[in-house]
């Protein structure tokens, strides 16, 4: 999402969004986003956190190295990033070695060296794209009645 559709929506809000979920991997960092959003409390959730499952992204060397040092999946290594980087993620899995394996993340840390060389990676890659600003426009209008809900 753009920062101006942001502001656009947080100017026609009675309560301001607590989290903002947008694509955001290590090919696609959103470090601009998360400070001009963060002047609102606002916090990043990371959608596409592993790059849509791409293999080029995942297979980066920086990954296997960590991998290796941490001994520890790519993926772990990923989401390790996401977390210190202050993200909120949510990964996708179906298999419940890999919601296991997804967890496992809280027994090592990124040194700032490591973590600014995964920073290196992001090219601007998505993943998704909008097909239109029809889909901002339909949120923007949506017109909630919370009190008539059980």
């Amino acid at each position: 999402m753009e920062y101006n559709k942001f502001e656009e929506i947080v100017s026609q809000a009675e309560v301001l969004p607590a989290v903002l979920q947008v694509e955001a991997h290590p090919y696609y960092q959103q470090h601009q986003l998360k400070e001009k959003i963060s002047k609102y409390g606002t916090k990043l959730e990371a959608w596409y956190p592993l790059g849509h499952g791409d293999k080029t992204l995942i297979e980066q060397p920086i990954f296997q190295e960590l991998s290796d040092k941490y001994k520890k999946s790519k993926v772990q290594i990923i989401l390790r990033w996401h977390i210190q980087d202050g993200n909120i993620v949510f990964p996708g899995a179906n298999k419940p070695e890999h919601i296991k394996e997804n967890l496992d993340i809280y027994d090592f840390q990124l040194t700032d060296k490591e973590m600014q060389e995964i920073g290196k990676i992001d090219c601007g890659k998505r993943y998704y794209y909008l097909e239109s600003d029809n889909a901002a426009k339909t949120y923007l209008g949506m017109k909630l009645d919370f009190d008539a809900q059980p």
